[in-house]
């Protein structure tokens, strides 16, 4: 049975960010009818990255039932209001989805989309952590029941090694295939695993690196660090001497754990 008009309430969400992450939707017809809801596990992503796929989850179950029209409800005034024209997208990162999600919108005779508050995208909300739980919980083996917090230590001051030493064999093995780098800086776009590694056999030089902080969270076969990281080097010509905050999102693949983003933010000068 087709339904001219379907209400689709989204969300989506990750533990760190970015980190493991998940998207959710839920149909109703405009009386408040239930006609149906999903959720899926995307990996490693960043919140805002969640919910635009929450947002084409959503699109795709609202084709499904047929409808014409679509009223997407979701609790991110950010993506709301980009997909609603009042907001620009500035994250380079974040384009790709939106240019995928107007395309999808318009095959509708007639869309909307709008904010709510979290407390009235109860359900959508409560779907994406019953998802990220199985996930971190599922396939669990004894070896995985094992903290990582020493292991995962370990491997970032490795990277920060390899980069200094450019021992490329050890990052091909590191870095998931997936995986994208991206920084505080605005005019630094997004770098894929490809590019990352270029620039560091062409163009890095480390002369001396030292972590101040790290702390690990752990998810199951996921796994999120948060370091402070200071280094001398340069970037070509220019010094690249300075503090960073780093996010890194592990996830385990075949007994090995690898890494699918990085975000790098540059601390101001007075912070250190």
């Amino acid at each position: 049975m087709a339904h001219p008009k379907v209400v689709v309430h989204v969300d989506g969400g990750a533990r760190g960010n970015p980190g493991p992450a998940a998207a959710a939707a839920v149909a109703t017809a405009p009386d408040g009818t239930a006609l149906g809801e999903r959720s899926a596990f995307i990996g490693a992503a960043t919140n805002n990255v969640a919910e635009y796929k929450a947002i084409q989850l959503g699109i795709e179950l609202a084709r499904e039932l047929g409808a014409s029209e679509v009223e997407l409800v979701n609790d991110s005034q950010l993506v709301a209001r980009q997909i609603g024209g009042e907001y620009k997208v500035k994250n380079k990162g974040l384009m790709p989805l939106f240019t995928e999600t107007m395309a999808a919108l318009r095959e509708f005779d007639r869309w909307s989309v709008r904010d709510v508050r979290r407390e009235q995208n109860e359900r959508a909300d409560q779907l994406v952590n019953e998802e990220l739980d199985r996930q971190a919980g599922g396939g669990a083996s004894d070896e995985d029941d094992e903290p990582p917090e020493a292991e995962i230590e370990e491997l970032l001051r490795r990277w920060a090694q390899a980069v200094a030493d450019r021992e490329m064999a050890f990052l091909e093995t590191l870095l998931a295939p997936e995986f994208t780098l991206t920084t505080g800086r605005q005019q630094v776009p997004v770098r894929t695993r490809e590019q990352y590694l270029a620039v560091s056999r062409d163009e890095y030089e480390v002369s001396s690196w030292a972590f101040e902080e790290i702390a690990v969270q752990h998810y199951g076969r996921f796994a999120v660090a948060r370091s402070r990281y200071t280094q001398t080097g340069r970037m070509g010509d220019q010094p690249r001497d300075d503090t960073y905050l780093m996010t890194d999102a592990f996830v385990k693949q075949a007994g090995r754990w690898r890494v699918v983003a990085r975000h790098i933010s540059p601390l101001a000068q007075d912070q250190h």
